[in-house]
């Protein structure tokens, strides 16, 4: 006998890629693979599927993921991700605690994930990712760009064509490296960035509309940002912090 009959071992994905869960397999993956410690169950609990329930009765805020390259970050976004959008994942979650708090939002949401590849506005990139996605799934929705409505304002409207469509379904946004590309942007244009982040977050409150945002540090704690304090105040009144050590 040799060893390779006793032992079997997977090749391990070092980079998890946000966007490839949509393809079944690598979501079936992801979940299989993930070991949650104590602490990441407790955290879990409290801060993503608390913020993602879809029947609160509390404030509810957006999400972010905060963490540095190589703790997992993706992999743990693509595991909420995958699993809020298709229930049939949770029979691959390996623990049986974990799974019980996954049914919560398991299959409730349908998800947009995308990575940020370019330097115009986070305006445009949003909602232009919205509207993509809205049309591959039946919806005709188009922002108004010149409306002098606020942006929060023009999300419920969005959320009024959504619910319409799917009327069991709620809708989760899930965003990686957002720090890569605000670090890229000029003094004015982020304050706008960061205007429609608070604007997003407060939108996450009483609506079934989420947003879960993936950071390599802590975006109010970024020395480049120091100038914007006020806003990022606010800002973090809107988001709940998921921290991930390694």
């Amino acid at each position: 006998m040799q060893y390779k009959e006793l032992i079997q071992f997977e090749p391990i994905t070092t980079v998890v890629k946000l966007v490839n869960v949509r393809e079944p397999s690598v979501a079936e993956n992801l979940v299989k693979t993930y070991v949650f410690s104590k602490k990441m169950q407790e955290d879990l609990r409290q801060i993503i599927i608390k913020n993602l329930v879809t029947e609160p009765k509390y404030q509810t805020e957006g999400i972010q993921v905060v963490g540095s390259y190589g703790t997992g970050k993706s992999h743990l976004m693509s595991l909420v991700s995958a699993i809020a959008e298709n229930e049939d994942l949770l029979m691959y979650l390996q623990n049986e605690d974990v799974k019980n708090d996954f049914k919560l939002i398991a299959g409730k949401y349908k998800v947009l994930r995308f990575e940020i590849g370019t330097d115009k506005p986070l305006k445009e990139i949003v909602f232009a990712q919205i509207e993509r996605y809205l049309i591959s799934e039946g919806i005709s929705f188009k922002f108004e760009p010149d409306s002098h409505f606020s942006w929060k304002e023009l999300i419920q409207k969005m959320m009024a064509e959504f619910e319409a469509r799917f009327h069991q379904h709620h809708f989760l946004i899930v965003i990686d490296e957002l720090l890569e590309y605000l670090k890229g942007r000029r003094p004015n244009e982020l304050y706008n960035d960061l205007m429609l982040l608070r604007q997003l977050g407060e939108a996450c409150d009483n609506s079934r509309f989420k947003l879960m945002f993936g950071v390599q540090e802590l975006l109010y704690r970024s020395p480049e940002f120091q100038f914007q304090a006020d806003m990022l105040n606010k800002i973090s009144d809107r988001y709940a912090d998921f921290i991930i050590t390694k």
